[in-house]
């Protein structure tokens, strides 16, 4: 993907959402134990699901959490909900091993996401992102991009960021929403040349 393309993509999402450069600024980190806790659950739900189901669960969940520490009967995915709870219960001793993983940097603190139940190896940048590190999420939309491009995800969402002035979280949404609204399709060599030929 070219600079010019993402820009185009840019000038787009903004047609579609206004305030979505502004929601999509580095995030920044937790304030305290309850506030990382609330970040984790937020994505451990969101992993594997469409973005539109797990908002309509986390606004049933979240008073739930704040509440009373704990899930409860607002969500039946054994899983996700035992890992959330887990989170929320020993919040203090996981939002200590968070901030001493901060203080030595960025990759430490997407490996400890690693670390914290039913976060895996794509999730864990998810979840740094909405920790507050400015990093990109190599999901599968992102990958096919990248792969046209003869990168990594983290190299284009790099260089794109680097040319843009926007920050890598910020090139990885507008990358994202592309792929999700349909504007971008995937166009390898040989499709170019078929297209050419045709």
């Amino acid at each position: 993907m070219t600079l010019e393309e993402y820009l185009g993509y840019r000038q787009r999402v903004v047609g579609l959402d206004p305030d979505a450069m502004k929601k999509m600024e580095t995030k920044s980190p937790p304030i305290d134990a309850t506030d990382f806790a609330l970040r984790v659950a937020y994505v451990i739900l969101n992993s594997g699901m469409r973005w539109t189901v797990a908002q309509d669960i986390w606004t049933r969940m979240k008073p739930s959490l704040v509440e009373i520490g704990e899930v409860g009967d607002t969500f039946g995915h054994s899983g996700k909900k035992k890992s959330i709870n887990q989170v929320m219960f020993n919040r203090s001793e996981y939002f200590e091993g968070f901030r001493a993983a901060w203080q030595r940097g960025s990759e430490e603190v997407i490996e400890f996401c690693r670390t914290l139940p039913h976060v895996g190896d794509i999730t864990k940048y998810h979840l740094a992102k909405n920790l507050g590190v400015d990093v990109a999420k190599p999901d599968v939309w992102l990958e096919r991009v990248a792969a046209t491009a003869g990168e990594t995800v983290h190299e284009l969402c790099g260089r794109l960021s680097r040319q843009s002035g926007n920050s890598v979280s910020t090139v990885d949404y507008v990358i994202w929403k592309a792929c999700q609204q349909g504007w971008w399709r995937r166009e390898g060599p040989a499709e170019r040349q078929d297209q050419e030929k045709g």
